[in-house]
């Protein structure tokens, strides 16, 4: 026959061995934020132990569970810090929480806040920023999202913990657990609960808002080149540029012939990348290629391109673009989210403490409850000082309860409202900004966006080594149909000129007015005589235009055009613009239908 000790052994290995089992499962099914960015759930197990059992075993739990994110994550560091942390919290409760009813005042929590800001933040900085060298935007985000992670798995193990003493002393009348406890537990799972739920839903929604305009833009360029006539192209370089955030296409015909706008990037991504796996990626029809080569999941992605492809009834378009820039950006965006988050939670934590001692102390200032001693279990001192018998404080804490989740309600109302307002204004922004620098009967940039792009432009040509060519042109004869016909009329022929000048231009040229009649182009990849052939291309768009201006008679429009090419020490762009100037007069000068190169 077994011996009660031995029984209770047996409970006890089992039980580790349950909350092992969990703590490896929650590190390996973990909860994704965003490129290799997630929570994990492991150390709520090894914590439960650690408040159930007591001893040293979360640790030993916590090491084997962490040994998951060698694999995870491609390096060893998270499992010297998840280590660290149950150290840290074992020590607390071990050797300075005092006996086992001081587990249920939450001090645990504030061991480990306090532990991620002295211990773990520095060990993250030191490993991720140092050792593996990753990026800052990078080690920003991990920092907030361990910190957060830590002091959130914290907090739910605590709540489970409380939730299993309910459960053990279900059939008792009366509850014995202390007051102060149980509002520490309402009033913080009230915060933190509903902060980790929208937190988890924002970083989806926002990463999934990001794929999908890096998506759209992979699509625009595709449907674009997949119109384009291949002997435009040129030489091999010829297309987008290859600088950083560009994109480049690939065009596939029906005999497996490519023609593409940067050979040597797609051979790389051939022979040295791989598509990551569907669910990596939120957004169907985008994919991410990655090195082959194993390094550390944070590396990965930013040293990645995105792919989308679209087909035509010519070619299959294959368009990449580097990711870094977006994923980046996403890291930074996620790092405000998560550091936000952990200040709710630790205002939470302290609102909390606050709650519990005022109502704690309401109720030690109320007259004691006359107890039948023959019901219920008997109270020693230290409970009786700690927590009257709950039987009598239940309505209380209900209605407490009820007004804090009746507040938090409405704080994500106007958390939703106030996101809808953000995104309407943002829409309207957008809108008053195409309309700020966009002509809106041409569709070309206006002016004063001209001085913007001009100098972008043409520092990024001049880092390519890619020439830059500026043609300007002035249509004449439109005052006549102006004075004859109508201002309307006259705008009708503009308007329709520059749609068929458009069908002329590169994806990457830019289009601007100028004046009335004057426009001005930015020719990428264009060296002089291929910008004075697609001035002579215009030229004879606007000579073949006539327009009747009464039964017997027309008017037929003509062009001016002055071309002149980006020199290598001209990074403003200034001086080729003033170049153009003079080619425009000089070529009025001599007439109409008249191109000067300068």
């Amino acid at each position: 026959m077994s011996s009660p000790n031995g029984t209770m052994g047996l409970h006890r290995g089992l039980l580790l061995s349950l909350l092992a089992g969990l703590a490896f499962l929650g590190n390996a099914c973990p909860v994704p934020l965003c490129f290799s960015i997630q929570i994990l759930l492991g150390s709520i197990a090894s914590t439960l132990a650690l408040l159930w059992l007591r001893g040293w075993w979360n640790v030993a739990i916590a090491v084997l569970a962490s040994l998951y994110t060698w694999t995870l994550w491609g390096h060893p560091w998270a499992i010297v810090i998840f280590s660290a942390e149950a150290l840290w919290l074992a020590l607390f409760v071990n050797r300075f929480s005092g006996p086992p009813a001081n587990d249920l005042n939450g001090r645990i929590i504030l061991a480990d806040a306090v532990f991620w800001l002295l211990v773990g933040t520095p060990l993250v900085f030191f490993f991720y920023g140092s050792v593996l060298t990753i990026d800052p935007a990078n080690v920003g985000v991990v920092v907030a999202k361990q910190a957060v992670n830590g002091v959130a798995n914290t907090v739910l193990a605590f709540l489970l913990f409380m939730l299993l003493q309910v459960w053990r002393q279900r059939h008792q009348q009366g509850l014995l657990l202390p007051l102060r406890g149980l509002v520490f537990s309402v009033v913080l799972a009230s915060v933190v609960v509903p902060s980790l739920v929208v937190t988890l839903l924002s970083s989806s929604q926002l990463q999934r808002a990001s794929l999908q305009g890096v998506l759209e833009n992979l699509q625009t360029v595709a449907e674009s080149a997949a119109r384009i006539d291949p002997l435009q192209l040129g030489e091999a370089t010829r297309g987008l540029p290859a600088s950083i955030g560009s994109a480049a296409f690939q065009l596939i015909d029906r005999e497996g012939n490519r023609i593409s706008s940067n050979p040597r990037l797609f051979q790389r991504l051939e022979t040295h990348f791989l598509p990551t796996p569907p669910p990596d990626i939120v957004v169907s029809g985008l994919q991410i290629l990655v090195p082959r080569e194993r390094r550390p999941a944070l590396k990965v992605w930013v040293n990645g391109y995105w792919t989308t492809t679209i087909t035509s009834p010519r070619y299959l378009v294959q368009v990449v673009q580097p990711a870094a820039p977006v994923v980046l950006k996403l890291q930074q965006q996620n790092t405000s989210l998560l550091t936000t988050v952990l200040w709710v939670m630790l205002l939470g934590l302290l609102l909390s403490e606050i709650s519990a001692r005022a109502i704690l102390r309401q109720f030690q200032i109320l007259p004691r409850p006359v107890l039948d001693d023959t019901e219920g279990p008997v109270l020693s001192a230290s409970q009786e000082h700690e927590a009257p018998v709950f039987s009598t404080s239940i309505i209380e804490v209900q209605e407490l309860a009820s007004r804090l989740q009746e507040q938090n309600r409405k704080v994500l109302r106007l958390s939703q409202e106030f996101s809808a307002a953000s995104d309407s204004l943002k829409r309207s922004i957008e809108r008053e900004k195409q309309i700020m620098t966009t002509d809106p009967l041409t569709g070309a940039h206006n002016p004063s966006e001209l001085q913007t792009r001009l100098a972008q432009v043409c520092t990024r040509a001049i880092a390519c080594s890619v020439p830059l060519s500026c043609l300007a042109f002035s249509v004449q004869g439109l005052r006549p149909i102006n004075t004859v016909q109508g201002r309307q009329k006259g705008d009708e022929i503009l308007h329709m000129l520059i749609a068929r000048v458009k069908q002329l231009l590169h994806v990457n040229d830019e289009l601007f007015r100028i004046g009335g009649s004057k426009f001005l182009l930015l020719l990428w990849d264009h060296p002089l005589e291929s910008a004075r052939i697609t001035a002579e291309q215009i030229r004879k768009i606007v000579s073949e235009t006539d327009e009747p201006m009464d039964d017997v008679s027309s008017q037929q429009l003509a062009m001016s055009a002055g071309v002149s090419q980006l020199d290598s020490s001209d990074a403003s762009g200034l001086e080729m613009l003033s170049r153009v100037e003079q080619a425009l007069n000089q070529s009025r000068e001599l007439g109409t239908n008249q191109v000067v190169v300068r």
